[in-house]
């Protein structure tokens, strides 16, 4: 299964976090549940983070990294990532800034992975998203990120292709999709989000939606066809707080269906991550 620093933020005082990290590792343990990777949450992630325009936000952003490597460790997790930030509007807009602030990512990208082997973990994955200013959010972009960081990370740096993403139609157009990702990055995507759209939104809704439109098979096949079966497929729905826990309960469980069915998932408990294309 993938943490999310929702629940333990790693921030919170050093002093509190050994408890609420073996609470959650028991928990964990106490369903048949490994802890394979640790993922940045939505609160994280509204902030600018490493390309903050301000110098004091980025060092912060940073910072955050490195405690959040430690708590991923601490977790048992062996991979820690997430979206890396958020270019300002008058940033993005200036290509000798947005420049900078690249080669200012892979420093900090470079700096994340030390930490993360200091920690333990074997992999930092970055998740592209469907959005200009944010790095990366095209296969190029990606590419290019990769490029500026050979021989520089202790651990392994790669993609989490969150399907939902990848197939947003308002920034990459009707022919979007995953497949293009897949032969894109190869065997530089460690790991899959999987989650249903209408291809105009990021909704995170689950199978069967009415709205929904996404079909996975022919994704897991693309994924197994570019030698990808043994990497994670992790489960991404997002139900709505006015949901009551019964509706949410019913929704994750066809869902858990689904994938199963049609990623040739493992079920969560038999691989040390939350399920793996077979």
């Amino acid at each position: 299964m993938q943490f999310t620093f929702d629940l333990i933020d790693p921030w919170w005082p050093e002093v509190f976090r050994p408890a609420l990290i073996r609470r959650a590792r028991e928990a964990a343990a106490s369903w048949g549940l490994t802890i394979g990777s640790a993922y940045v949450g939505s609160a994280h992630y509204i902030r600018a983070g490493l390309l903050d325009p301000d110098p004091a936000a980025r060092s912060i952003a940073r910072q955050w990294w490195r405690h959040a490597c430690g708590v991923a460790g601490e977790l048992g997790a062996t991979a820690v990532g997430g979206p890396l930030g958020t270019l300002s509007v008058r940033e993005a807009a200036d290509p000798t800034t947005r420049a900078r602030r690249h080669i200012e990512l892979l420093d900090s990208i470079e700096a994340i992975t030390c930490h993360a082997a200091s920690a333990g973990l074997r992999e930092f994955l970055i998740e592209p998203t469907p959005l200009a200013r944010e790095i990366p959010s095209t296969v190029a972009q990606c590419q290019h990120l990769l490029d500026g960081l050979q021989g520089r990370c202790p651990v392994p740096a790669g993609f989490t292709l969150d399907i939902g993403h990848a197939i947003f139609e308002p920034f990459y157009g009707p022919d979007a999709s995953a497949e293009s990702w897949i032969a894109g990055l190869g065997a530089n995507i460690r790991m899959l989000h999987v989650d249903n759209t209408d291809r105009h939104g990021n909704p995170h809704w689950g199978w069967p939606h009415e709205r929904g439109g996404v079909d996975l098979a022919p994704i897991a096949a693309s994924a197994r066809a570019a030698g990808l079966g043994d990497i994670p497929a992790i489960l991404r729905v997002r139900p709505r707080f006015e949901d009551d826990d019964e509706q949410v309960r019913r929704a994750l469980a066809a869902s858990v269906a689904y994938c199963r069915e049609h990623l040739g998932a493992t079920p969560a408990g038999e691989q040390a991550q939350a399920g793996c294309l077979a």
